[in-house]
């Protein structure tokens, strides 16, 4: 094994200095040490520029991590950094509305298959709750069914065990079902009749619908009362411009939508039909900045170039030479039994099958080392942007040969992997999770 190609020097010093004063040494855990090769990988990013960064040691790496998923353009987008740079010489939120709020809500409207009307905040969770609480007041229910990760808001974040602080009560309205399994959604209202206000769940993310998974889900929401909310929190705009619901052709009650909306530029919507929007007239979600015209601007730079720049179906195009690429390295390096690249191309995932042998995730760990080895900054997922080209598919391709030989080179010579890792494996975020039903264990907290 080569020595390390580039230094942290910079980065470990840093540490050193947010490890006593910022509770778990980060403000987002996926972003943390404990999801990197800690001794090996590089701890803070300085710049980045496309489809690559800079750490500040200076180390340059082609990212799929992209910000968690969000910078779908790429970083530092000339558009996008425009029209915010435009607007902060206006003013970035002022003592009354500003005509941008009605802007992006009418983008939204055109774009997205549920949207008759929409209000703004901050980030993911944000939204996800809000579309809950409309739920409950529409309703007059309280118990949720939810299907795939939705925020670290008391709901939703209750059934794991980083539950510190928030009250008991949570974890008995919220129920988790499995997808593709219409069986486990029917058994929670069964068990709680005429009590629960929604399903939410995330509908496309590494499972494909079978057998008309989601208009059955729709139809069973509805039949029991309940309304039906999309988290597309990550498949909006990426994998089609008015998100799964369009891709799928099923338009739910409510839908939530943030990442990718603005390139990155903080913004997150609930969107939906009217008639359960305008619940929010009564029901109380209102914050300083919840009109803040930063992320707006950003928003209404980047909606337009999503579709004028054919965003999506060049994330397909990307993301099936990648997928297929590297399905085909496995098999030529017999390693298809450990390792496969599932999900859809826009947004694909490495899955690690240890066969007994292997701790699954001293496999990603492994893995993880030698691409950043080979200059790829990489968390086991493919968070592909427009400025990820075929040129870039290619690198990576030749990073994962590599990877994958040294790997093989272990299994064939019952090597220990644990001695091959340079530093302290890669730590899951939850130990007890919120039944992420058979979506995927890598998360985007």
């Amino acid at each position: 094994m080569s020595d390390k190609p580039f230094r942290t020097d910079r980065s470990d010093e840093i540490y050193k200095r947010a490890k006593n004063i910022i509770p778990a040494g980060t403000q987002t855990f996926s972003k943390g040490v404990t999801q990197f090769v800690e001794g090996f990988a590089p701890k803070y990013l300085h710049r980045g520029k496309g489809a690559y960064v800079w750490d500040v040691d200076n180390n340059k790496f082609l990212d799929y991590i992209m910000g968690c998923h969000p910078i779908i353009l790429g970083y530092a987008d000339h558009d996008v950094n425009q029209a915010v740079i435009d607007q902060l010489e206006l003013g970035s939120t002022f003592s009354l509305m500003n005509e941008l709020e009605v802007d992006v809500t009418e983008l939204l409207i055109d774009k997205v298959p549920c949207a008759e009307a929409a209000r703004f905040g901050k980030n993911g969770a944000d939204a996800t709750t809000v579309a809950v609480r409309i739920s409950r007041a529409v309703t007059g229910r309280n118990h949720v069914a939810y299907c795939g990760y939705h925020g670290w808001h008391d709901w939703y974040i209750a059934n794991t065990d980083l539950n510190s602080g928030i009250p008991d009560f949570n974890k008995q309205l919220a129920h988790s079902f499995t997808y593709n399994d219409l069986d486990s959604l029917e058994q929670i209202f069964k068990q709680h009749p005429d009590e629960v206000a929604c399903v939410i769940m995330e509908p496309l993310t590494v499972l494909e619908p079978r057998d008309n998974f989601l208009a059955e889900v729709k139809k069973m929401a509805h039949h029991y009362g309940a309304l039906l909310i999309f988290d597309e929190i990550i498949t909006g705009f990426r994998f089609s411009m008015g998100g799964a619901q369009e891709l799928t052709g099923v338009t739910p009650d409510l839908a939530t939508f943030a990442k990718a909306i603005s390139n990155a530029i903080p913004l997150s919507a609930v969107v939906g039909k009217k008639e359960y929007m305008f619940a929010l007239e009564k029901t109380f979600f209102s914050f300083t900045y919840g009109g803040d015209c930063i992320g707006l601007s950003a928003a209404k730079a980047c909606i337009p170039k999503l579709e004028r720049e054919k965003v999506p179906e060049h994330l397909n195009v990307v993301g099936t030479k990648l997928k297929n690429g590297f399905n085909e390295l496995a098999a030529n390096h017999g390693l298809e039994d450990f390792i496969e690249c599932i999900g859809y191309p826009c947004r694909s995932i490495i899955t690690f099958k240890g066969q007994g042998k292997y701790n699954d995730l001293e496999m990603k760990s492994y893995f993880q080392q030698e691409l950043l080895r080979h200059g790829v900054l990489w968390a086991a997922y493919h968070a592909l942007s427009w400025s990820h080209k075929e040129h870039d598919i290619d690198i990576t391709l030749q990073a994962y040969d590599a990877a994958m030989e040294g790997f093989g080179k272990i299994v064939k010579n019952n090597i220990n992997l644990a001695d091959q890792i340079e530093g302290i494996p890669v730590r899951p975020v939850f130990r007890k999770v919120a039944d992420f039903n058979s979506y995927t264990r890598e998360k985007k907290v």
